[in-house]
């Protein structure tokens, strides 16, 4: 009879499970006498886990080619969900598929088959969208300042935020999404000129195209109105389409460095980011879907909002605020991608310095004074596929929402 015991399992939460409600047996990996899960009993439990976690995949192709079916192999999801299987693989494969409780006699399919392929179910996003809309409707309707419903949300969202790390394929090494950046970063900032006020301008760049003043600031993405914060770019280009200045208008960049060490959380990072979780943790289900709300989030603090509906800024305020002030770690900013130019990499910085001229570890680069007249903006698009199901007329990635 093989076994396996709990010093042989990589999963460290199916490890603690046998250690504490296995039997003694000899392992069939180190040939030990520890406690043990028979490859029955480790059958049983992935049924589960797996029938949770995975779906047949799609049969993909057309008549003419022939299908394919998506995903992998059951043998694939085994060792996915355990790792390390000792050469026990295609045992428990056979304990797997004998442990599920189908009448086939009686016309049941078996959902679990040796020579099907699988794909992963992905985690939903909508329970933390829909407290994302309820937060937000509380900030709009109730309390702006010191919101206990927000500050929960928050609390719950970004509770271990250093942790996560994103593969880099060029450097071949993992990144935290909280980037802890030296002084002299270089940064862009960009503002629509007026050529009457030229002198002004070039006289004193850093003031006239800089952050204003707190009495002059109005309320952006991630500040309120009085609050300034310095929104920048890492390249030029963004900055100018940033601005989205009409054909003939006159643009103003300078170019400044930080000069102290700043923390950053790099959205753009966080998108791509992954979370090792164990299919055995108790709360799986949970941490995966806050995980895919986390890498969703870039894309709701990056969309335009609709001129004359400003106050859906609130909540994105409010989350900077939060990040600045109230997390256990407070941050310095946050990067995240354009949404005006394509690999376009923004940047906030929340004021920290209580320096009324200049409230950011930010100098400026002397001469970097730059202006620029618009000539053409050129627009990508993409066909947006429309379905009818049920008598609802939708678009195609309203209904791939629905399944994440």
């Amino acid at each position: 009879m093989s076994a396996l015991c709990w010093k042989c399992l990589d999963d460290k939460y199916l490890s603690k499970m046998v250690r504490k409600a296995g039997e003694r047996l000899k392992c069939s990996a180190c040939r030990k006498t520890r406690k043990a899960f028979t490859v029955e009993q480790l059958g049983e439990k992935l049924e589960l886990v797996l029938r949770a976690n995975i779906r047949l995949g799609r049969m993909i192709g057309d008549s003419e080619d022939g299908y394919e079916q998506s995903g992998d192999s059951l043998n694939f999801w085994v060792q996915e969900a355990i790792g390390e299987c000792h050469g026990l693989d295609d045992e428990i494969v056979d304990a797997v598929v004998g442990a599920e409780d189908v009448d086939v006699p009686g016309g049941e399919e078996p959902f679990f088959d040796e020579s099907a392929s699988y794909d992963s179910i992905p985690a939903s996003i909508l329970e933390h969208k829909s407290e994302w809309d309820l937060v937000s409707k509380d900030l709009k309707n109730s309390r702006r300042f010191f919101s206990t419903v927000a500050k929960d949300f928050f609390d719950r969202l970004f509770r271990d935020i250093e942790s996560m790390e994103t593969w880099n394929g060029e450097t071949r090494q993992y990144e935290s999404v909280v980037r802890t950046v030296p002084g002299g970063m270089k940064l862009y900032r960009a503002r629509k000129l007026d050529p009457a006020r030229l002198k002004e301008f070039y006289k004193e760049p850093f003031k006239s195209v800089g952050p204003p003043p707190p009495e002059k600031s109005l309320a952006g993405r991630m500040n309120v109105e009085g609050i300034v914060a310095f929104y920048g770019a890492t390249d030029s280009e963004t900055c100018l389409a940033e601005v989205r200045p009409a054909i003939g208008g006159t643009t103003a960049v300078i170019e400044v460095e930080t000069s102290a060490q700043v923390t950053l959380l790099d959205f753009t990072r966080l998108q791509a980011s992954r979370k090792v979780l164990s299919y055995f943790q108790p709360d799986f289900v949970a941490e995966a879907e806050r995980t895919a709300f986390l890498r969703h989030l870039h894309t709701l603090i990056s969309q335009p909002v609709v001129p004359g509906r400003e106050s859906e800024y609130l909540i994105t305020q409010t989350m900077a605020e939060y990040l600045a002030y109230v997390h256990k770690n407070p941050l310095d900013g946050i990067l995240f991608q354009s949404v005006q130019r394509k690999d376009g990499v923004n940047l906030v910085l929340f004021a920290k310095l209580p320096t009324p001229a200049n409230p950011f570890p930010l100098n400026y680069v002397a001469r970097s004074f730059r202006v620029y007249a618009t000539q053409g903006i050129t627009y990508e698009h993409f066909e947006k596929r429309v379905y009818e199901y049920g008598g609802d007329v939708s678009f195609e990635h309203e209904y791939d929402g629905d399944e994440n």
